[in-house]
């Protein structure tokens, strides 16, 4: 017994052994399929991580989530367009199921790329139901002498090649989507204090970005509003799981499993 427990140990092992280099060979001729793996690697890892160090709490503990197992909810996601730069398909679909069971009716998004979230949130969403999505602005320069992270210029150039050419545009729907442009550091949110039930932020991941931003949107929260942060990841957005760990100190905030998402609501207990 021992022997052949031995042998299927070391027969699985040499089958990975053989797969880590049909791998290897088959990257070297197509390089630009590693970065599916790669991709695929640092959200394992990230999810470990987040589990082992993440000072976050468990949105599977709530009670919330207990209601939205025992309430079937049949929301509207598509698969076919997602985008490594968006959110994922099932990221996608838990924002949906969100917009599904608390009906917000007036929904603010911070980050607008191309239009891809900001269509779920009008499918899903009540006929009523306004959605306000605020980027940078066509003609947005780069300061001189200002200094801008990797984050930073990528945020800019995915606002510029996507604007014209959003998913949402010409859709029937369009007409719940309201467009404001501008940089989120100095836009004024005023008009939207206390007013909204579901904030989406995924604009610049710097952590300065990320601070304000967030300040912002807790004085935009209507009495029963939640706030969505996407990227929650140490490897390719540290500064976002830097902020979070700490602001999870002053307010109950919630890692949503096998996402890049975090979540925080007034009534999610």
């Amino acid at each position: 017994m021992l022997l052949e427990r031995i042998s299927w140990y070391i027969q699985k092992f040499v089958n990975l052994c053989w797969v880590l280099l049909m791998l290897a060979g088959y990257f070297i001729l197509n390089p630009g399929r590693a970065k599916g793996l790669f991709f695929n690697i640092f959200s394992s890892i990230n999810e470990f991580y987040k589990i082992s160090h993440g000072g976050l709490r468990n949105f599977e503990t709530t009670k919330t989530f207990q209601e939205l197992i025992n309430r079937p909810i049949f929301a509207q996601s598509n698969l076919f367009n997602q985008d490594s730069k968006v959110t994922r398909s099932m990221e996608t679909h838990f924002l949906s199921t969100l917009v599904c069971a608390f009906n917000p009716k007036i929904i603010f998004e911070i980050g607008t790329y191309n239009g891809f979230t900001t269509l779920h949130l009008a499918v899903n969403s009540q006929p009523s139901c306004r959605i306000f999505t605020l980027d940078l602005p066509p003609d947005y320069q780069i300061q001189p002498g200002k200094q801008y992270s990797y984050d930073d210029l990528q945020v800019i150039q995915l606002s510029q090649e996507t604007i014209t050419k959003r998913f949402y545009k010409k859709h029937p729907l369009e007409h719940k989507i309201t467009e404001l442009f501008g940089d989120s550091s100095t836009f004024d949110f005023t008009p939207y204090h206390g007013k909204i039930d579901l904030i989406f932020i995924d604009g610049n991941h710097s952590y300065d970005f990320v601070k304000r931003d967030t300040e912002n949107a807790f004085k935009m929260l209507s009495p029963h509003g939640m706030i969505v942060w996407h990227d929650f990841d140490y490897i390719i957005h540290k500064e976002v799981f830097q902020y979070l760990q700490s602001l999870s100190k002053k307010h109950p905030i919630y890692s949503v499993p096998d996402t890049r998402f975090a979540i925080y609501g007034k009534n999610i207990v």
